[in-house]
Formats: structure tokens, C-alpha cells, sequence
């Protein structure tokens, strides 16, 4: 530690030194076990005495942060330890409030930088792959459907790019457009799902017979204000509830469930409670108040702006746009 605190590391250097200080440290831990069970497993005084004092956690200090803001979303790979290629243990610390989740947006398109096209694209694709993991992930041989509810702004596009990665991933697909946008991009957006043979409907279909097995809320993100959601919506998430019970369906929300309060959750009352959240870029404050599956999408984020707001981006597996916290 001492050799350590004086020094400045790069990201990955700084994940690789606590990657290998957690691999010891557990293996100590191990070790300590094994010679307290065992009689036969007799470790010199010198050696329990060093054991000891690797398994006393580090103080912080000998990892400097690269920013000290307020809370926001951090994980390291001690932190997220996967238990699987693709989950990670919860980090605990650290998640975007609103002002920021805004802010760090307009970073991401000012110019030179991202179009929003091209960040709708990206999210809309992890939206999906986190949908398709929920949905197909017991390997039921029955074709799955999937209702994506979508809402006049981004969250809502969003909602629109996942519907077509979903067919294109083998599942039907079914979108609920209540008011739709006028802009260029999400007429687009509408044409490529009709393209894909994907219907757009102005409200829920209640009295379906096969039902849905995932129903996705794109319809209120981040920019949400007011207290309580107006008509069409408030009927669209009331009906969103309703399918959730009484057709088991899985409500996946996408990247704050609609109508809660961006920082302190469900606020307004609506007892709007999804079984998945899919956050994007990093998790909002009132993630901290959800319960059930949680993803974590956004594997496009530069890390210039990652470490502008403080945020560690997961080990994403491979080619996985998404991981799930648990």
C-alpha cells in the first residue's frame, strides 16, 4: 500500500491491481479457513500473521479516484466480481440524478460527437438484447411475443429501434404508438417497423388471446416532469399493469419505469412496479428504490465523458451490449 498510495494509475491499470488484490485476498481468506477447520493444516504463526493482514480490506487511498463528484454510478472489477459471463455483482454506489443524466446527453451530442440516430440505435439495440435475455432465457420452445408500449420523445424511439432488433432476433413483435412524434427520425423510426411487418396500434389490445410474454414501457426516460402522467399514457401504463397480472407478462422498463420520479422513484402513486429495468449509459437515483432484474446498457460511452461524470463502465463480455446487476 505503501509503495502504491503515491501513485497515479491509469482506468485499467487500476482495475488489473484490484482485480489481483481481490484473487489474494480471497485466496487468503481461503486459506485461513482451511487451518482453522482442519488440525492436519498447520500454518506457521508468521504465516497466519501475514494472511491476516491480507484480508484486512485496503484502505481506499491506495486507489486514487479519477473524479470525487456527487454519488454517481462506479464499479470496478472487485466490485462486479461476475458470477456469470454476463451479471455482476451490484456496486452499491454511485448513480445519476437527473440534472446530470441531462447534462451528460448533451455532452454525448454536442458536435463533433454522437447524432441522436446513432445513440437511439445503441440503446435501442441493448434495450433489446436485455428483452431477449428475459424473455427466451427458459428456453421455452414456444415463439415469444413482445408488446413495446412507446412514448412521443427519445424513450420512446428507443422503444421503436428494440421492436426491430427483436424480430430480427426471432420474436414477434408489437408496437403501441399512442401519440406519435411528427419529427423526421421517429417517422423513420415507424416506417422501419412497418418495413419489418411489425404492427403500430394507438392503444393496448386488452383481449387478446395468446397474450404477451414481455411487455416493454418506453414511454416516459429521464426528461419526465409533472406530477402524475396524462391521458394517453396514464391509461397505457394502468393497462400495462393490468396484462402484468392477469397474463403473468414480464414489464421490462426502460431506463426509469413511467411516471416515476427520475430521482425519488414512485412519487405520484401510480403502483407502477416492472419486473425488469434496463438502465442506459448508468443508473438513475431512483433505481435505488426498484426491485427485480437489473440491466445495465450503454457500452458506447467515451471515456473521456465516462470520467467527466464519474462513471466506471462494467466489464461488458465479449460482444454483450448489456449486463445484468445482481
Amino acid at each position: 500500500k505503501s509503495h502504491l498510495s503515491g501513485l497515479r494509475f491509469g482506468f485499467w491499470d487500476e482495475q488489473l491491481i484490484i482485480m489481483m488484490v481481490s484473487i489474494i485476498r480471497r485466496s487468503a481468506t481461503t486459506l485461513l479457513a482451511i487451518s482453522s477447520a482442519r488440525r492436519n493444516f498447520v500454518l506457521p504463526s508468521s504465516t497466519l500473521a501475514l494472511l491476516a493482514i491480507v484480508v484486512t480490506p485496503l484502505s481506499s487511498s491506495a486507489f486514487p479516484a479519477p473524479l470525487q463528484p456527487s454519488p454517481r454510478y462506479k464499479t470496478s472489477l472487485a466490485d462486479s466480481s461476475c458470477t456469470t459471463t454476463n451479471t455482476m455483482a451490484d456496486p452499491g454506489t454511485g448513480y445519476l440524478n437527473a440534472q446530470d443524466a441531462a447534462a451528460l446527453d448533451v455532452d454525448l451530442m454536442s458536435k463533433p460527437g454522437f447524432s441522436l440516430e446513432a445513440l437511439m440505435e445503441l440503446a435501442g439495440l441493448a434495450v433489446a438484447e436485455a428483452v431477449y435475455d428475459v424473455a427466451v432465457g427458459g428456453g421455452k420452445k414456444k415463439k415469444k411475443h413482445a408488446l413495446l408500449v412507446c412514448g412521443p420523445g427519445n424513450n420512446g424511439g428507443d422503444g421503436l429501434v428494440a421492436a426491430r432488433h427483436l424480430v430480427h432476433f426471432g420474436l414477434d413483435a408489437t408496437v403501441v404508438y399512442p401519440k406519435q412524434s411528427s419529427k423526421t427520425h421517429f417517422i423513420n423510426l415507424v416506417k422501419l417497423c412497418e418495413d419489418m411487418g411489425i404492427p403500430i396500434l394507438d392503444e393496448i389490445p386488452m383481449d387478446t388471446e395468446d397474450g404477451y410474454d414481455v411487455i416493454v414501457d418506453a414511454i416516459f426516460g429521464f426528461s419526465f416532469h409533472g406530477t402524475a402522467p396524462r391521458e394517453p399514457f396514464a391509461t397505457a401504463i394502468a393497462n400495462m399493469v393490468e396484462l402484468q397480472k392477469q397474463q403473468k407478462s414480464l414489464l421490462v422498463s426502460v431506463d426509469v419505469p413511467s411516471g416515476w420520479d427520475v430521482d425519488g422513484g414512485d412519487l405520484t402513486g401510480t403502483n407502477f412496479h416492472p419486473d425488469v429495468l434496463v438502465s442506459l449509459t448508468a443508473p438513475k437515483l431512483s433505481s435505488k428504490k426498484f426491485r427485480g432484474r437489473h440491466f445495465v446498457g450503454g457500452r458506447f460511452l467515451p471515456p473521456a465523458i465516462a470520467e467527466k461524470y464519474g462513471i466506471r463502465m462494467p466489464p461488458y463480455p465479449g460482444k454483450s451490449q448489456v449486463m445484468e446487476i445482481i
